[in-house]
């Protein structure tokens, strides 16, 4: 007996499907969960080392095949340019996420200014604890994050990393 292939002119996606066996090319990474936080209080600083800006946030992932995607977005003032100023992401004040190559990296000119960058890091933090992001700083000058009456975000999304 011969097999016939049936084709569809159209799929009704409100039906319900019962499949049975294996579903390829599905796709994964599904967004499991978004944490947010805000910062208006100024940090400042003027050390040569990575220091705690207190602005952080925390999720706790479901699974620790779980991917952590975090994106800051920072207004910040520099007061006497014309010196470095590096920005990182931490998880839980131990860990570095971008090596010293990676650092965020700008190179100011002389004088006061005001600028907003922004920062992401893709993480697999193998844990379902409440997993801490902070960013930290280091500068060789005066630097303040956020800059006046601005205010910081950062946004930390859970990622299904079963796929």
């Amino acid at each position: 007996m011969a097999l016939s292939k049936i084709q569809s002119e159209s799929i009704n996606l409100a039906d319900t499907f019962a499949f049975t066996g294996t579903v390829s090319g599905a796709g994964g990474g599904k967004l499991l969960q978004v944490v947010g936080n805000t910062k208006s209080t100024v940090f400042s600083t003027n050390a040569g080392s990575f220091v705690d800006s207190g602005f952080d946030v925390v999720i706790t992932p479901s699974s620790t095949s779980s991917k952590i995607y975090v994106h800051y977005d920072i207004p910040v003032y520099q007061a006497n340019g014309d010196a470095d100023f590096y920005l990182a992401i931490y998880r839980n004040d131990t860990t570095n996420l971008h090596n010293s190559s990676l650092n965020h990296f700008l190179r100011l000119d002389a004088g006061d200014q005001y600028y907003s960058t922004s920062l992401s890091a893709y993480d697999s933090p193998n844990s379902t604890s409440a997993v801490t992001y902070t960013i930290y700083v280091k500068s060789g000058h005066i630097t303040q994050t956020p800059a006046g009456n601005a205010t910081a975000t950062v946004i930390a999304m859970e990622i299904d990393g079963s796929w």
